[in-house]
């Protein structure tokens, strides 16, 4: 199908979306399709490895670390995509943080990045994944901002693909002339932050990372502001991969406030299951362990081709008129590589390494802890 001449620039994965409409069409990528049909069974305490408290942060795990980062062997990787639909519709990435101040999710990414390289005399090789939506506005800010100062061999902007969403009764939005006065994020979306793995292969980053001697990426949201690189949990992640994961992920005792993914084991291994996919009303008490969606993976990992599925998701955007229109939109789910290659669970101090914000009134109801962030990442 030809896309709008607004959004021909950006990959398209014509095939895949054919394939998905045509199942929509058939009555298929229902809600409760994309559910297990059985609840997945819970993970032994031996499966998780235990970061939280002072024992983890000495020794041989904080050298080892250290002697990775050292010798260029990490990057950093920062999921600044999404429908730009939050925090009044801009870009989250560039949304200042602190009334009055200039300081932004990006900025303050970078000013942990930039101490840290200052720190260990290291260069971080980073890079940033844009949406369509958020692209244009990201890059300006990044661009004025300098990168923080960060060596311009180290940065790397890459942006994800696009997919048309459809009607509920599975028509086409692009082709619905009622339709032609919305702007392209109405009618297109992102495919989910589970397009990260093609997009890393896609835009020749992996040759990219190869080439600087990476051998392992930190990915973590942008409104994630405690998902910063120290050596101690790198420490932890490379001792994994001695044990022959390809992934670490970064897990916190899960609260009943949480929503979203938690720890479980699918089949034989134990893996991020995201709320959709559970059965309706499971009972949460036997999986601890909420997903940060801030992931350690061996470059091998990112190589591979890992056969994510696909998700209809069902949600309303407005339409010419104002009104509330139903729309299913396509999306794939990072954590499901979980399910297919060697991966630990690394428990976290939810205070430190989860600070997510999500709304503005998150950046009111944690301004200290968002003040403190801040100061500590743009200390000298």
């Amino acid at each position: 199908m030809a896309l709008r001449d607004s959004i021909r620039q950006h990959r398209f994965m014509s095939a895949d979306f054919a394939r998905l409409h045509a199942e929509v069409l058939r009555g298929g990528m229902q809600p409760d399709d994309n559910r297990l049909s059985t609840p997945p069974g819970a993970l032994e305490a031996s499966e998780v490895v235990d970061l939280c408290g002072e024992a983890h942060l000495r020794g041989e795990r904080h050298a080892r670390g250290l002697e990775a980062l050292t010798s260029g062997r990490v990057a950093i990787a920062v999921l600044n995509g999404g429908m730009a639909m939050r925090f009044g519709g801009g870009a989250k990435g560039t949304v200042p943080l602190l009334e009055g101040r200039d300081d932004t999710f990006l900025s303050t990414k970078l000013h942990q990045i930039s101490r840290l390289a200052r720190e260990v005399d290291a260069v971080v090789p980073t890079v940033v994944m844009h949406s369509f939506a958020t692209q244009a506005p990201s890059h300006e800010h990044l661009e004025t901002i300098g990168w923080i100062d960060l060596p311009s061999e180290a940065r790397r902007e890459v942006v994800q693909s696009i997919m048309p969403r459809l009607h509920a009764d599975g028509r086409i939005l692009q082709d619905d002339p009622a339709l032609d006065a919305l702007p392209d994020t109405s009618i297109y979306s992102a495919p989910g932050h589970g397009d990260f793995l093609q997009t890393m292969r896609a835009s020749g980053t992996i040759e990219w990372l190869t080439e600087r001697g990476v051998e392992h990426v930190l990915m973590s949201n942008v409104d994630n502001l405690g998902a910063a690189l120290t050596p101690e949990v790198l420490g932890a992640h490379l001792e994994a991969v001695e044990r022959g994961a390809k992934v670490s992920v970064e897990a916190v005792e899960r609260t009943s406030t949480d929503k979203g993914g938690c720890i479980a084991r699918v089949g034989e291994r134990p893996a991020i299951v995201e709320g959709f996919r559970l059965p309706a009303a499971v009972d949460m008490s036997p999986y601890t362990l909420f997903n940060t969606n801030t992931l350690w993976f061996t470059l091998d990992a990112l190589r591979e081709a890992a056969p994510l599925d696909w998700f209809a998701v069902h949600r309303t955007i407005a339409d010419a008129a104002g009104e509330t229109l139903p729309i299913i939109q396509f999306e794939q789910l990072v954590g499901q590589i979980t399910e297919f290659v060697p991966s630990c669970f690394l428990r976290v101090d939810r205070a430190s390494r989860f600070v997510p914000i999500k709304t503005r009134d998150d950046l009111r109801d944690m301004s200290a802890a968002i003040a403190s962030i801040v100061e500590t990442a743009k200390s000298r």
